[in-house]
């Protein structure tokens, strides 16, 4: 693995550390949606890459956060608007 891939698995396993409290489908949903909105789509390509790989050093939270599903955009980018979307005041608000 490389050190990239180490790094990732490490920041991984500290969200199923912090979501470990809450009932098993909330943490893995929250697992999913924290790496979707603030992971790169690299970083989320290679997390991938690693659970079809059989996941190794993954907690099993974060396995079983995607369980082999493909990761899409972050919906934050669905959530800002584009140049295009700004108002005539030069701002998106109102």
């Amino acid at each position: 693995m490389s050190g990239n891939g180490e790094r990732l698995v490490r920041m991984a396993n500290q969200m199923a550390d912090f979501f470990r409290a809450y009932p098993a489908d909330e943490a893995r949903a929250g697992i999913a949606d924290h790496i979707q909105s603030f992971w790169t789509r690299g970083m989320r390509a290679e997390l991938q890459a690693l659970v079809r790989a059989g996941g190794q050093g993954l907690d099993p939270l974060v396995r079983e956060a995607f369980g082999g599903a493909a990761l899409g955009e972050s919906p934050i980018l669905r959530e800002t608007g584009g140049p295009e979307e700004v108002g005539p005041m030069g701002s998106d608000a109102g």
